[in-house]
């Protein structure tokens, strides 16, 4: 018996999370705008789900639950993937991955001002320096360096606003007392969401015609949705787990990186393993043993 179910639906949520951005650049290559592409996506996600959580009493529960269906829908859907598509736009690659790469860190942190029981501590803070090095090492910051101009200021202020966001929900999620069907949670914020997000991209970037695209383009998007109705589902499922803390579910997201640098590896022919990207994930699933297993390291030496 599994006694911190949260974790294995972090893993399985973080794991589908890191086949994304390539998929995402394959089908924006198709003619298709950013947000109209997230927008189409998300839409699709919640109509699916939609049909699959549909039940008697539905639009009561919504009414009576409306401050989280409304925190999750602004803030986690339209905000979060409105900064973070405008933040990669304007920032370089390896820049964003870097950022992006950081989001347990700083997740962890929310958790440690915005909670209770989720504070700090000695073997958390060296679990976390231990893994923002192998982060390092996997991503690859080379010499030259990239410049960054103001605009690619605004862009990581984007991106970190991004990781602030869904940071917060996520928190927000953990904290909420209702016992929500984490599927139906989904259907909310993504149809919603991703409508709203869809709408503003038209405003925004005009109009993209999805009729008559090439198979490339429908198989990049049913590949994205059947991520977001699987890893946003597993995801708030490890969040309404009660034996497991918030901080928990985020250290699990550094499976991302890793995972990411493996794909590249399988679908770039140009992309190699190297010593770095190697030691970086050696240390990275060190940190995360020690993260886990420290607490119990440190009380034994106390005594």
């Amino acid at each position: 018996m599994i006694k911190k179910k949260g974790l294995l639906y972090a893993v399985l949520a973080s794991v589908l999370w890191a086949i994304v951005n390539p998929v995402i650049k394959a089908g924006l290559s198709y003619d298709m705008s950013p947000m109209n592409f997230a927008g189409l996506r998300f839409t699709s996600v919640g109509i699916i789900l939609f049909i699959y959580t549909w039940h008697k009493g539905m639009w009561e529960e919504i009414k009576a639950n409306k401050k989280l269906f409304t925190l999750l829908i602004t803030v986690n859907i339209f905000l979060g993937y409105a900064v973070f598509y405008l933040g990669v736009d304007l920032v370089d690659g390896a820049i964003s991955s870097i950022i992006m790469g950081t989001t347990p860190f700083v997740n962890i942190i929310l958790s440690h001002i915005l909670t209770k029981n989720d504070k700090l501590n000695k073997h958390k803070i060296i679990s976390i320096l231990i893994s923002l090095v192998g982060l390092l090492l996997i991503v690859g910051v080379k010499g030259s360096g990239y410049s960054i101009n103001g605009m690619g200021f605004v862009g990581i202020l984007f991106l970190y606003l991004n990781i602030i966001f869904q940071g917060y929900s996520a928190i927000k999620v953990a904290e909420y007392k209702a016992n929500i069907d984490p599927i139906f949670l989904n259907a909310i914020q993504m149809f919603f969401g991703g409508l709203l997000l869809y709408l503003s991209g038209v405003g925004i970037e005009g109009y993209k015609n999805f009729i008559g695209k090439p198979l490339g383009f429908y198989l990049s998007l049913g590949v994205l949705v059947f991520v977001s109705v699987f890893a946003f589902s597993f995801w708030f499922m490890a969040l309404q787990d009660k034996n497991t803390k918030v901080s928990e579910v985020n250290m699990c997201r550094l499976i991302n990186p890793i995972l990411g640098a493996i794909l590249s590896w399988i679908m770039l022919p140009d992309e190699k393993p190297t010593f770095n990207t190697i030691a970086g994930m050696i240390i990275i699933v060190f940190s995360l043993i020690f993260y886990f297993r420290g607490k119990e390291y440190f009380e034994k030496k106390e005594k």
